[in-house]
C-alpha cells in the first residue's frame, strides 16, 4: 500500500513541474487523452496455452494504474505523450524471474474513430524474497512513449494486454 502511494506522490510531483526547451526546439503544452483499460485485456497470464492447472502458469499480470509523466506537448514534429503503466505482477508458479508483457495503445479521435494503434513491450523481474525463500507481487511501473503525428488531434486511448495463443 505504500508503494502506490509512494507512486502517486510521485507522479503528481512529477506532473507539477514544467517542460523545459529540448535542443532548443519550441514546445507547447496540449491536453492530455482520456485514458482507458481494456475490460477484455486488463489481465494477462503467462503460461502453457489455454491451460487450467495452475502448475503450468506462472505469473498473472494486471492493469492497474496510470499517470501521465509532465505534460503532454508538441515540439516540432510531433505530439508527445509520456505514460507511465502501474502493472502489479502475482507469481502463480513462475519458472524464472523474467517478465515480459505485451502491450497494445489504441487511438481514438474525438469522433471514436481509431487513428493508430501502437505496441510495446515492458520487461522487469520478479522479485524475490530471501526470508519466505519464494518469489512475491511485484509491481512493475512501464513506461511508454506515445508519439503521434502534430496535427492528430487525439481525444482518448485504450491500453490492454496482447494476448498471444
Amino acid at each position: 500500500m505504500k508503494k502506490i502511494l509512494i507512486f502517486f506522490i510521485f507522479l503528481i510531483l512529477i506532473g507539477c513541474s514544467s517542460i523545459r526547451e529540448k535542443n532548443s526546439s519550441k514546445i507547447s503544452i496540449i491536453d492530455c487523452p482520456k485514458v482507458f483499460f481494456s475490460a477484455e485485456n486488463k489481465v494477462y497470464i503467462k503460461g502453457k496455452n489455454e491451460s487450467l492447472n495452475l502448475k503450468e502458469i506462472d505469473f498473472k499480470s494486471t492493469l492497474n494504474n496510470y499517470g501521465f509523466v509532465n505534460n503532454c506537448y508538441k515540439d516540432a514534429d510531433k505530439n508527445n505523450y509520456l505514460l507511465e503503466l502501474l502493472i502489479v505482477v502475482e507469481p502463480i508458479n513462475p519458472k524464472d524471474s523474467n517478465i515480459n508483457l505485451p502491450i497494445f495503445v489504441i487511438m481514438y479521435d474525438k469522433q471514436d474513430k481509431i487513428i493508430d494503434k501502437q505496441y510495446f513491450r515492458i520487461q522487469d523481474n520478479l522479485k524475490y524474497s530471501e526470508v519466505l525463500s519464494d518469489y512475491e507481487i511485484t509491481d512493475v511501473n512501464g513506461k511508454l512513449t506515445i508519439l503521434l503525428e502534430k496535427d492528430v488531434d487525439l481525444n482518448s486511448i485504450t491500453i490492454g494486454f496482447i494476448n498471444i495463443k
